[in-house]
């Protein structure tokens, strides 16, 4: 275009000069002059400010030329003075003069001034005002839209180098992982390289169009009419991928677990999943709790895997071992607030963490007492009385003297610390046993104690006293007791009436007997109360002394995490108190930061049972790991966060990947509204996502032999566990749509594998016919892009020639699958190989060969007669054809033409000549009239070129 450009416009520069030349040496020098100024003018700077020109139309000049003659004031010398300026010059005023009342203007323009300065015709004026007012509008807005993009461009479009370089490391390894978020936080950077803030700019129609071969069918298109943006589910293939809500993971966990030490973790984790899974195909239940925690206390023996293992014995005091999968979903997942499916899931989850800290006092009794027991002085029957008096002992006794002063000593016992004691390591039956045994000291001090303690621990587990025993116990505690004196009251007594009789509920705190987070916490579990009436429950409290386990979630979300773990260092402690209320999906999102591995194994534990509320927000890539349904209720991202874990080894060990992403699919039993079916569909995406990305699809997806028979991959072993019941359910739902979306993709060697184990052989032959009937098209004659030669393998081979004969002799020698490709497909590929042979003769020079492949597509009239009726039926025929072919058609057409000169030219230009050689001629003329006939028929359907 340039060149065209520059020679197009030399020859007008010569003649300006010559016309400029001429005319200064026939005019006289005022109007050379004029002439000179006029060119000079030409080569002034033009529209420096960028402000724009301003346009005026004859009217308007004529208006204003109007204006200032009648605002010059007349001078009697002014002309004279004029004239005299003038010649100074060298510029003869009279003979300007006269030359301007020798121009003629056209008539055209003489009416349109005289139509504009008579200012008669109003319509025109307004409509000449009306278009410049719309290309004003036009222009403007061209310029916003241009000041937008640069805007937006300057704004999202930062790529920091370090940050990039980070990512790397991270891939790889050399880095803790966190290094490159921390640093993409500082500078305002995504997980993308891009602003944090970036929008994604609208598509056109052409790229909003998804390129398909063919419809998918109903079921298909349910499945993936909500494709979230590449992979929504697993997130990118590499690189930092955390929750916006989370941030990066913490740096002292980043260095403790990177490189062998978190492969391990996983591999034992991952040894867990697949054993679950395993037991699930076999219909068993299986103890997943005690198996999570066994690999858990694997770990090591510091203070923070510790926590995490506790937190999994935690779990197993809620959850019994032979729990049956998604035994709690209907009561956690579904039931309403106060419903009392809802009420009776809280008060198992209250036992449960009760008999935990109960539990794990008592080991911590035994443990002080196995180290020093000199000091404890057990002696005799290690019964639970005597081991919480030599707990005691080592507290409190000192040279054998009772070191705390306002303890109530009865026969050298600290009586009400025995009994708190008693109480705190879940002995109730001991406690009233040996409140039984000394009932005579306590018609002493307290006489209604034992009737309290003895109502209090026949209620069982709900621990509560009836409505009159509880009245006459909060009356007896305001009386005496609720007065507090630390230098004279027994702390132990205050306590205990206080959980009996649950009185005092404003003050959460016992002074000097709750001194650590365990004590708090088992204190408030035991003074906590759900009941299944908003006015008084079965016991008859009213709603003024109500202390519900909602409650008491609520508080520890107002402490929040800075409240137990002040320092940042011991995040185990308000993680074990999350669980302890409750609070599941609180405890996954907090724990993720600090222990990411394990906080997915928690939510896995937890969502086995049905014991996590999981949200299926995956429409944004930026969605948060916690987010809040409509009730208030917390809910965890479990999709993304099963996906998002498996970016470690899915490349490496898709077959894991595949164990971890089927647990998706157990929130599918869910019936609020569609989250099942939303689950479902997740699970099937991320496995989809996972079959494309790995590109494993022999292993994944399975394989067809050449005879037709099937071998299944890990997918479809595994089918039942992502509540697919059917060989035809799975080819639809995980290998066709998968098929269907790397032909989206433009992934046609990937399309064609998948559709071929989809069993839809007559798609696998339309999308081959299509790439290579668009890729002989777009290459050149004079290259060899087309058909390299080179032997691959079906599952790698990106040459569509070979693609094309690789599965067409895969489908000729099985006759049933030859069967399902319509005749109209199978010879379009076999015309599409005909021509590509004939493109190959071609371009090696073979002339001869490159007509008999031509002649072979039998598209174009090769025959040696002069039959204007056959050629007139082959163009007929072109309508028929099939797309692919029918855009070749040119492409054959030059090659004939060209091979007939060719070889004409060869003949003339030898030595020899005979009759045989002047037949030859004489038919490749006949046949090259033939075509050009043909084109002249076709030469609309064809392009201009």
């Amino acid at each position: 275009m340039s060149s065209t450009a520059t020679t197009t416009a030399a020859p007008a520069s010569l003649t300006t000069s010559n016309t400029t030349t001429t005319s200064t040496t026939l005019l006289p020098p005022a109007a050379s002059l004029l002439d000179q100024l006029l060119e000079n003018t030409k080569s002034l700077p033009r529209n420096v400010t960028g402000l724009g020109a301003i346009q005026l139309g004859i009217s308007e000049i004529s208006s204003q030329a109007r204006v200032l003659r009648a605002k010059a004031a007349p001078s009697a010398d002014g002309d004279t003075k004029a004239h005299y300026l003038l010649a100074g010059s060298g510029i003869n005023a009279e003979d300007i003069a006269q030359d301007l009342e020798t121009v003629t203007l056209r008539t055209t323009v003489e009416t349109t001034v005289t139509s504009a300065a008579t200012e008669t015709d109003i319509a025109g004026y307004l409509r000449y005002k009306r278009e410049e007012n719309i290309i004003a509008s036009i222009e403007d807005s061209v310029k916003q839209t241009a000041r937008k993009f640069d805007a937006y461009v300057s704004s999202n479009i930062r790529l920091d180098w370090n940050y990039e370089k980070l990512l790397v490391c991270e891939h790889f390894g050399l880095v803790p992982r966190g290094t490159a978020s921390k640093l993409g936080a500082e500078l305002g950077i995504g997980a993308s390289g891009t602003g944090s803030g970036a929008q994604k700019l609208p598509l056109s129609g052409a790229e909003a169009t998804p390129r398909r071969t063919r419809l998918p069918s109903a079921a298909a298109a349910a499945g993936w009419k909500k494709s979230s943006l590449g992979r929504s589910v697993l997130g990118p293939a590499s690189g930092v991928v955390e929750f916006p809500d989370v941030g990066g993971v913490d740096t002292s966990i980043q260095q403790q677990q990177v490189g062998l030490q978190l492969q391990n973790r996983q591999q034992r984790y991952a040894a867990v999943i697949t054993a679950l899974n395993i037991c699930r195909l076999e219909h068993r239940s299986m103890p997943l709790i005690p198996e999570m925690a066994e690999v858990s206390k694997s770990f090591g023996t510091d203070t923070r895997t510790q926590q995490l293992s506790d937190s999994w014995v935690m779990l197993g005091c809620v959850i019994p071992a032979d729990t049956p999968e998604r035994k709690f979903a209907n009561d956690y997942c579904e039931s309403a607030e106060d419903s009392p499916e809802s009420i009776h899931m809280q008060k198992l989850i209250m036992r449960g963490s009760r008999h935990y800290l109960e539990m794990q006092f008592f080991n911590l009794v035994e443990s002080d007492i196995a180290k020093y027991p000199q000091e404890a002085q057990l002696g005799g029957i290690p019964s639970v009385e005597n081991k919480i008096l030599a707990y005691l002992k080592l507290r409190f006794l000192k040279n054998g003297a009772w070191m705390k002063q306002n303890l109530q000593i009865v026969n050298n016992v600290p009586i009400w610390a025995l009994i708190f004691y008693l109480f705190r390591s879940g002995h109730l039956q001991e406690a009233l046993d040996y409140t039984v045994q000394n009932e005579g000291y306590f018609q002493k001090i307290e006489r209604t104690f034992p009737i309290y303690l003895k109502a209090y621990v026949k209620s069982g587990d709900e621990r509560r006293l009836p409505g009159d025993l509880a009245e006459r116990l909060q009356a007896e505690f305001n009386h005496h007791i609720r007065v507090y004196d630390p230098k004279t009251d027994d702390p132990y007594k205050y306590a205990l009436y206080k959980l009996i009789g649950r009185c005092e509920l404003n003050r959460k705190n016992i002074p000097e007997v709750l001194l650590i987070a365990e004590d708090w916490m088992w204190a408030q579990l035991m003074m906590t109360q759900d009941s299944p009436s908003a006015t008084t429950d079965v016991f008859g409290v009213s709603p003024a002394e109500r202390y519900t386990l909602s409650d008491l979630q609520t508080m520890l979300v107002q402490f929040g995490a800075r409240h137990f773990n002040p320092r940042g260092n011991n995040p185990g402690v308000y993680f074990q108190v999350l669980l302890l209320s409750g609070q599941y999906e609180r405890a996954i999102h907090y724990i993720y930061k600090y222990h990411p591995v394990d906080a997915v194994h928690f939510a896995i534990g937890l969502t086995y049972y049905g014991l996590l509320r999981v949200s299926a927000d995956t429409a944004s890539l930026d969605a948060d790991l916690l987010t809040v349904d409509a009730q208030g209720r917390p809910e965890i991202n479990f999709a993304r966060l099963v996906g998002y874990y498996t970016r470690d080894f899915r490349r490496t060990d898709p077959e894991i990947a595949v164990d971890y992403l089927s647990l998706i699919c157990l929130c599918g039993d869910l019936k609020i509204g569609d989250k099942g079916v939303q689950y479902l569909r997740l699970c099937h995406e991320s496995l989809r996502e996972l079959v494309l990305e790995t590109r494993d699809f022999a292993v994944l997806l399975g394989d067809v032999r050449a005879d037709g028979t099937r071998v299944p991959g890990i997918i479809e072993r595994k089918m039942e566990l992502i509540k697919i019941s059917d060989e035809q359910q799975y080819l639809r739902t995980i290998t066709e749509q998968a098929a269907e979306q790397a032909d989206q993709d433009g992934r046609t060697p990937d399309a064609v594998l998948l559709y071929h184990l989809s069993e839809e052989f007559d798609v696998v032959v339309a999308i081959i016919n299509k790439t290579l009937g668009e890729s002989l098209a777009i290459a050149d004659l004079s290259s060899d892009e087309v058909g390299a030669g080179v032997s691959l393998s079906l599952a790698a081979a990106e040459d569509p020639v070979q693609l094309a004969r690789n599965m067409m002799a895969v489908y000729s020698n099985n006759g049933e699958i030859l069967r399902k490709v319509t005749p109209k497909n199978r010879e379009a590929c076999a015309m599409l190989l005909h021509i590509v042979e004939a493109r190959r003769a071609f371009e090696d020079g073979k002339w001869e060969q490159c007509l008999e492949c031509v002649a072979n597509v039998n598209v174009l009239p090769m025959e040696l007669t002069n039959d204007t009726g056959s050629i007139r039926r082959r163009a007929q025929q072109f309508g028929g054809l099939d797309e692919s072919v029918a855009r070749n058609v040119p492409m054959l057409l030059v090659m004939a033409m060209e091979s007939f000169v060719r070889i004409t030219r060869e003949m003339d230009a030898s030595a020899y000549g005979d009759a045989t050689r002047s037949k030859k001629i004489g038919e490749l003329r006949t046949r090259a009239k033939n075509c050009m006939i043909y084109a002249g028929m076709i030469q609309y359907r064809m392009p201009r070129e």
